[in-house]
């Protein structure tokens, strides 16, 4: 690497950093509230920081989600019995939710927050890629599946929270997030 590719190096990382790191936090933090989700995503940064280089553009935040995975299940070992995830689990994570005036608002939030946890890993990161506005692409390279899986798993996830926080009625959303399907 020659000393003007440095700084090339340097400025890439930095933007990608900034404009990245909130949403890979956050990811983590849903993924699993219980561990160290902060040290995971940071130890992530630092490895890419190393291969940045080498990792393709395109391919920076599956890198990164895949990396933060893989840590979060290494700190999942480690631990000798892994902790609960319960509703004041994700309710201490000021990082996902701020509190809402209203009650019945902030109750919501915290069962479908204990919902997302208590998914199977491919649903739960299928859907939270999806609601950080991650590809199907990107979340078929994160996951290893193809694109036709990944909307299956997305649509699972959204019925099983439905069917545990009690909003049946409310539709499964088309891949536009936002838009109603008919």
């Amino acid at each position: 690497m020659t000393p003007g590719n440095s700084d090339d190096h340097a400025a890439s990382f930095s933007d990608f950093y900034h404009r990245e790191r909130t949403r890979l936090f956050r990811f983590a933090a849903v993924m699993s509230p219980h561990l160290d989700h902060e040290s995971a995503v940071q130890e992530a940064f630092v490895g890419a920081w190393r291969h940045w280089p080498t990792i393709s553009p395109a391919a920076r935040r599956a890198w990164l989600v895949k990396t933060i995975r893989n840590l979060l299940v290494d700190q999942s070992r480690r631990l000798e019995r892994p902790s609960e995830v319960t509703d004041e689990v994700i309710a201490r994570s000021r990082l996902l939710v701020q509190r809402h005036r209203e009650a019945e608002t902030w109750h919501e939030l915290n069962s479908t927050l204990a919902a997302i946890a208590r998914l199977p890993d491919r649903l739960r990161t299928a859907l939270v890629l999806r609601f950080w506005d991650f590809g199907d692409d990107e979340i078929a390279d994160v996951l290893g599946c193809g694109r036709d899986s990944v909307r299956r798993y997305v649509s699972e996830a959204r019925a099983r929270i439905s069917a545990v926080v009690g909003n049946a009625e409310r539709r499964a959303r088309s891949p536009r997030r936002g838009k109603e399907t008919p």
